[in-house]
């Protein structure tokens, strides 16, 4: 009885996990529509006008912010904030 008891409890604790980080960990690219796992990146609002909200993968970051970093930036720079 214990044993069932303590796998609901871990099931529901992952579950619970999944639901809250899921959205922030879970994206699909507004630039290229590919699927990624990741906080993703801000999208270079200067080059193709698009929503601060949108999210971004590391390729299409990389060649959004490509002057940015040729400036010395880093990437990670652009990198969205989990919390």
């Amino acid at each position: 009885m214990k044993k069932i008891i303590s796998t609901v409890l871990t099931l529901a604790i992952v579950v619970g996990l999944l639901a809250f980080f899921g959205p922030k960990l879970l994206h699909t690219c507004d630039d290229c529509e590919e699927f990624f796992v990741g906080p993703g990146y801000e999208p270079n609002a200067l080059l193709d006008l698009i929503d601060e909200s949108d999210t971004i993968c590391r390729d299409c970051a990389e060649k959004h912010h490509a002057v940015e970093i040729a400036l010395g930036k880093e990437l990670e720079e652009f990198q969205k904030p989990l919390f």
